[in-house]
């Protein structure tokens, strides 16, 4: 070991460097681990639950070497990470999440890896009202829109009433009749309203407004490559082998 530092050390002399000792520098110091960020869908994925997406996350990661580091954020929060470089991944993410430059550093795409499970982007009514086909029948409408889905409904025409993180105090404002539609993720949606067993009173409409597919989206980098790369291999592994199918298959 001593031989080691003494060969480095001679190494940045002769090169007219500046050796300055730190463990990191130590070929057994461990990497730094990678992090991801999320946000929680009621009863799929939530801190230390074992809904579809938990189960997921930790089929994907099976096998992986490295240190990987959690951490559930509202949704604004979850944003400004990724903004500044907080965070390395996010799951789950949309295959059309991107992340604006940062002023006088490097450019870095992010990197998407899926389909994990594809949603489309709904709209619930109660169950008496009349059926929506096309976008001019929701205006006028009072609309609760997921918070992350304000932008795709204001590009198409919509302009949403309530814009809310939770999903539950959504359905909950469209049953007691204090909006008259609410837009979201079916795949959130199905989900939440027959566990809150409140989906005989609610009705999708025929609208659809859009399909995305869900995944880990991670930042291109050095840093990320052997766990983006693992996750490729192990995405592939789960859609053939069926098991993605199989355990998905109660939510579709």
């Amino acid at each position: 070991m001593l031989n080691g530092l003494l060969q480095k050390l001679n190494a940045s002399i002769l090169l007219g460097g500046v050796f300055t000792f730190c463990p990191a520098l130590a070929e057994d110091a461990p990497a730094a681990a990678v992090s991801v960020a999320s946000m929680s869908i009621p009863y799929a994925y939530e801190q230390n639950g074992a809904g579809v997406y938990n189960q997921i996350y930790d089929k994907m990661l099976e096998g992986y070497e490295g240190a990987v580091e959690v951490t559930f954020f509202p949704s604004n929060r979850l944003n400004r990470a990724l903004r500044r470089r907080e965070t390395d991944c996010v799951y789950i993410a949309t295959e059309n999440i991107s992340a604006p430059a940062i002023e006088g550093e490097p450019e870095e795409s992010l990197d998407f890896i899926g389909p994990v499970n594809t949603v489309s982007v709904v709209v619930y009514l109660n169950e008496e009202a009349p059926d929506i086909r096309d976008v001019e029948q929701l205006k006028g409408l009072k609309v609760a829109s997921d918070v992350n889905l304000v932008t795709l409904i204001n590009s198409v025409g919509i302009q949403e009433d309530f814009s809310l993180q939770s999903q539950i105090q959504m359905l909950e404002m469209l049953v007691a009749k204090r909006v008259d539609a609410l837009v979201g993720f079916d795949f959130d949606l199905d989900f939440l309203s027959k566990k809150q067993g409140i989906s005989h009173q609610l009705k999708k409409a025929t609208i659809r407004l859009e399909q995305m597919n869900d995944g880990f989206a991670c930042f291109e980098n050095a840093r990320t490559a052997n766990f983006r790369q693992h996750l490729r291999d192990r995405l592939e592994y789960l859609t053939k082998s069926g098991w993605l199918d199989e355990v998905l298959k109660d939510y579709r």
